[in-house]
């Protein structure tokens, strides 16, 4: 699918499902997820809920081709952790988008941030 087409969808959705591989069943495992499209619009940003104890991390960390899929739209491309320095970045878009409130409930270990790259635009 064209970068432009998943992007517009994206923008549309408050979560998506990330499938990733499990690193013991070696099953794809859809969960849904929230998510935040870089400032540039060339990344796809996640913070695991439990930081790096969150399962979906641990089995990015062994297999990190992943799946994004926003309704019926999907794409494949690798994970990748991001660096410290960019995670302030990544938690303020967070924080912008589902609310102080909702990063202090639902995300109490706030550690690590996560990227997929979005699929070139055309």
């Amino acid at each position: 699918m064209a970068g432009k087409e998943i992007l517009e969808v994206l923008k549309k959705s408050r979560e998506v499902e990330l499938s990733v591989k499990g690193r013991v069943s070696g099953r794809m495992i859809p969960r849904p997820v929230w998510f935040v499209i870089s400032k540039d619009e060339k990344s796809v940003l996640f913070i695991p809920v439990n930081g790096r104890k969150t399962q979906w991390y641990l089995n990015v960390k062994k297999e990190p081709m992943v799946t994004v899929r926003a309704g019926i739209r999907a794409f494949t491309a690798t994970m990748s952790e991001m660096e410290p320095d960019q995670f302030d970045e990544a938690l303020r878009a967070f924080t912008a988008r589902y609310g102080e409130r909702a990063m202090k409930d639902y995300y109490p270990n706030l550690e690590v941030a996560l990227q997929v790259q979005l699929p070139v635009r055309s």
